[in-house]
């Protein structure tokens, strides 16, 4: 019976071990409603930066099912900064093979990617930034993405 008290344990220790994730600074997902995304529906993420020595990874994630028809997938991504400026880039993220197969993990209908949009990034502004997700591809309605959203990661 202790040996059985010891496994259950040390087990749930590395399950607590493994799922804290530190290199994370900033992460959130947002649902996209029936999984139709609208052109109209921009997806939008804030967050504070007071360190501005810090270097960053910065992410795009994406959860699309089986239903989604093409193979990549475009989207704007407006950053508006501390100081009100803006930038805005049309970015192409591949979910699929020329193939039709699914790249990124996942069983069944769901898969999930995420895409390093930079490297080594440095905030020069203390304060809050936002950025703004939506789809540029050429259809009012998209079918198939079920979740769109950004990852920031500490660069150790």
């Amino acid at each position: 019976m202790k040996l059985f008290r010891l496994g259950v344990f040390v087990s749930f220790a590395l399950l607590v071990l493994v799922s804290c994730d530190r290199s994370r600074f900033f992460e959130q997902n947002q649902a996209i409603e029936d999984e139709l995304w609208s052109a109209k529906e921009v997806k939008t993420y804030t967050f504070d930066i007071t360190d501005t020595n810090s270097l960053f990874s910065f992410y795009i994630n994406v959860r699309n099912t089986n239903e989604y028809p093409y193979a990549n997938l475009y989207v704007f991504v407006e950053s508006k900064f501390p100081d009100n400026q803006l930038a805005r880039d049309t970015i192409e993220l591949q979910l699929a093979r020329l193939n039709g197969q699914w790249l990124g993990s996942g069983q069944g209908k769901y898969k999930y990617n995420q895409f390093i949009l930079r490297k080594g990034m440095r905030f020069v502004q203390a304060g809050s930034y936002t950025f703004s997700i939506e789809h540029g591809m050429r259809k009012d309605s998209l079918n198939g993405i079920a979740d769109i959203g950004i990852r920031l990661e500490y660069d150790h």
